[in-house]
């Protein structure tokens, strides 16, 4: 598991994660809830730009190389859903960061149980969501491939596992205020947290 004491100690010794948490700190006193803006979005992604440079500058096999690419597209995304009307491409763009988290995880072991849970408690969601016609086809193929990754990462052995379960619950919350009904502290900014935790695990690894 991930700790606190984990993190100081990453930074303590190559000080690789210290422009992120400055950038986290910045973020959460100057962007966190500000209206659409360019520097909303700069505020919103500079954290996980930086994790981006962390782990894609280390170069250590073609896990971290696929977890960067995702860590990427999961920074496009969060720019884009800045603005409202650009959702369906946000949810593309975390859709591509899905993939590439996808080959990064890999398919061995199967554990065809994980996923039957997954998909059948994703399935159920769905049917506790009301989208609008534009996103009745984008929205359940965005949950299912969503449940995919979170299937690929809780399959198998590693600290990945709650970071893969947490992007599923993050954006299932995400999804329910959006498209289903209200959730109490809902401005809360949790997106972040699975990312997070998957790229420090990738550094760690490093």
């Amino acid at each position: 598991m991930f700790s606190s004491r984990d993190l100081m100690k990453r930074v303590g010794q190559n000080g690789r994660l210290v422009a992120f948490c400055k950038a986290v700190g910045v973020y959460f006193l100057v962007g966190s809830g500000g209206a659409p803006s360019l520097q909303t979005a700069v505020l919103k992604c500079a954290p996980v730009l930086f994790l981006v440079a962390c782990v894609g500058l280390g170069g250590r096999g073609e896990y971290a190389r696929r977890v960067a690419v995702g860590l990427a597209l999961s920074c496009v995304g969060d720019a884009l859903l800045v603005w409202p009307a650009c959702f369906v491409g946000g949810m593309c763009a975390f859709g591509g960061a899905h993939v590439a988290y996808l080959a990064a995880f890999g398919w061995r072991p199967l554990r065809a149980g994980v996923a039957l849970l997954i998909y059948a408690c994703t399935l159920l969601y769905l049917r506790t969501l009301s989208p609008p016609p534009g996103l009745r086809v984008l929205l359940p193929a965005y949950a299912l491939l969503l449940a995919t990754m979170a299937w690929r990462g809780a399959a198998r052995a590693g600290s990945q596992r709650p970071g893969a379960l947490l992007f599923l619950l993050s954006d299932a919350i995400l999804g329910y205020s959006l498209f289903g009904g209200d959730v109490p502290y809902k401005q809360l900014d949790t997106s972040g947290l699975p990312v997070t935790r998957r790229a420090i695990k990738t550094v760690r690894n490093q």
